[in-house]
């Protein structure tokens, strides 16, 4: 049986090696490709396109899916599988995907072939989380700013927040998506004595600090409103003009999972006016953000460039935790709960 990675400039061939080396005994031949982009910059813009767009809207070149046709398993991260891969490789019963997302994935035509899809889900969960928390705390109590201000010789110690910049202490905070991220994110939050309300429709055997409400409560009686759910049809745009109208003009808006979530010229306008404290964005409707990007011109917002996922230590274990699912389906179990498709 061929197992084939496709390495990118994230999970490397190395990575994609060292995580299934525990297939070594099981009469597997194990190989890795790579896929070959400029650089990070042009991932980032083909992961935004898929993500937008579906698994359909890149071309994978002719002579990567020629070094993958042969695959019994095939595993990636963001490189696509999308139908015109799926129609080459004859001989495909498993798509591992290095990642809780599959996007990148056509859920479709893979089930249509009876191929179980994989996914990784939590692999980055913990990296998330934290990078969260750090972006609520910068962005409410001025940290990158202030950082900014100093390095250029300024020494600003007011702004545009001055009239309520809180402890967290007994502040509210509402998280969207219980998912593995958003029970940490909770989880941590609740360590320092904050309230927490969540929404979440599926959401079950939650800890007892976590009280669940509707989307609208949880808007209006948030401190602090921090994204966590996935992108889907019925998710475009859930935080839009009208609930963001519903805000504490005390209020802060997190979001480190999908810019989509929000709309993002309602989010603009409503900072713009001032109409709540700040927000603290790591994803964006266009990504690299070109020149002059109206969020990234407002003083009340902290923005990083996608970041919150990656951590080396995200990035190394995922193989080996997708690789441990995969593992079981060599003797004929497909129980795992990875498998997205069944």
């Amino acid at each position: 049986m061929k197992v084939i990675g496709i390495g990118d400039l994230l999970i490397p061939a190395q990575y994609i090696k060292a995580g299934f080396a525990i297939f070594k005994d099981k009469n597997i031949d194990l190989s890795v490709v790579d896929w070959q982009l400029k650089n990070q910059e042009e991932l980032q813009k083909i992961n935004l396109q898929i993500e937008q767009q579906g698994s359909e809207a890149y071309i994978v070149p002719d002579k990567l899916i020629e070094q993958i046709k042969d695959a019994d398993i095939l595993i990636t991260q963001f490189c696509p599988v999308n139908e015109k891969v799926i129609d080459a490789c004859k001989n495909l019963k498993v798509i591992g995907v290095l990642r809780g997302g599959c996007e990148n994935v056509n859920l479709a035509a893979a089930t249509k072939r009876n191929i179980l899809v994989y996914n990784t889900p939590g692999r980055n969960s913990s990296a998330v989380a934290d990078f969260t928390v750090g972006m609520l705390i910068a962005e409410c109590r001025n940290i990158a700013r202030s950082h900014t201000n100093l390095k250029n010789g300024k020494w600003i110690r007011k702004y545009a927040n001055k009239a309520y910049i809180p402890d967290l202490a007994n502040k509210t905070a509402g998280i969207i998506g219980l998912g593995q991220i958003g029970k940490k994110v909770a989880k941590r939050l609740h360590s320092f004595d904050m309230n927490i309300i969540a929404y979440d429709p599926f959401a079950a055997g939650l800890p007892e600090y976590i009280k669940t409400d509707s989307l609208v409560n949880t808007v209006k009686n948030a401190d602090f409103l921090l994204l966590h759910s996935r992108l889907t049809a019925d998710t475009k745009h859930m935080i839009n003009a009208r609930l963001l109208n519903m805000m504490k003009p005390t209020a802060y808006i997190i979001n480190t999972a999908r810019s989509g979530l929000v709309d993002e010229e309602a989010l603009y306008e409503t900072l713009h006016n001032n109409r709540i404290a700040g927000a603290a964005l790591d994803v964006f409707d266009k990504e690299p953000l070109p020149r002059e990007y109206a969020l990234a011109t407002l003083p009340n917002v902290t923005i990083t460039p996608h970041l919150a996922g990656s951590t080396t230590d995200a990035f190394l274990h995922s193989p080996y935790l997708l690789a441990k699912e995969i593992l079981p389906f060599l003797s004929g179990d497909t129980s795992s709960e990875y498998i997205i498709n069944k």
